[in-house]
């Protein structure tokens, strides 16, 4: 598969003739991680020092080893999990804030041009299945993609290398012909180590924080760029 980038890694073109698939992780790659970054960051940890008359702080120390513990695996991801470390309905608190819920920029349009160009799209997430309704409900995600994949329905994270043997029992990918995408350079790392050679760094995953630095040799700020290729490419 050709793909072409600068001296920074950042990718500049692909031929799209060579791709037929494309795997996109959701929360930091389609869709702005601040939503996410404000409600498990903040949000959750004000609800607990709210039903137990503490303060903020002392809820992130409180938890802070707990989620260190189970980071990278499906617990960290899940809201089953995390509902009853709290105490409380975490999908439910999560309603409150949907209004944050929010495309990156250029997302929505490239998953458009691959669906023009007769490219298979999935999404494969960590989130919990509840986490991709809300999403889906706040804002349609699955109807522009031909099918989402959570790690919970497959029993591994990302991060693991079952979860990518799984993956491919399930889709039937092709790694020469599949690019992938992702903001998460532990998840990157694993789909690499997996043989997924086109696996693509979102750098930017969270609009109102600076930009990370790339986890693979190619990368992207955002979708633009690749979305003006496909244009061009439907156009011809």
């Amino acid at each position: 598969m050709k793909l072409e980038s600068g001296p920074d890694g950042i990718v500049t073109a692909v031929d799209w003739t060579e791709v037929n698939h494309v795997l996109l992780d959701m929360d930091g790659t389609l869709l702005d991680l601040a939503f996410d970054n404000d409600f498990w960051g903040l949000r959750i940890h004000e609800k607990y020092a709210e039903l137990n008359n503490t303060t903020v702080d002392e809820t992130r120390a409180r938890f802070g080893s707990v989620f260190h513990s189970v980071e990278g695996t499906l617990n960290w991801y899940s809201t089953d999990f995390w509902s009853n470390q709290y105490g409380f309905d975490v999908i439910e608190h999560s309603r409150a804030f949907a209004g944050g819920i929010k495309w990156l920029p250029f997302a929505k349009a490239f998953l458009s041009g691959l669906r023009q160009n007769g490219i298979r799209t999935t999404i494969v997430t960590n989130a919990h299945p509840d986490i991709v309704s809300l999403k889906h409900a706040a804002l349609g995600i699955r109807d522009f993609v031909d099918e989402t994949i959570s790690s919970h329905t497959l029993g591994h994270a990302k991060e693991s290398p079952t979860f990518w043997l799984q993956l491919q029992q399930c889709c039937r990918f092709d790694s020469e012909t599949t690019l992938f995408f992702d903001d998460s350079a532990p998840v990157i790392n694993a789909a690499l180590a997996f043989g997924l050679q086109g696996a693509i760094t979102v750098c930017c995953p969270d609009s109102g924080r600076d930009r990370r630095a790339a986890a693979s040799q190619y990368a992207i700020d955002d979708f633009q760029q690749l979305t003006t290729g496909l244009t061009q490419r439907s156009s011809t």
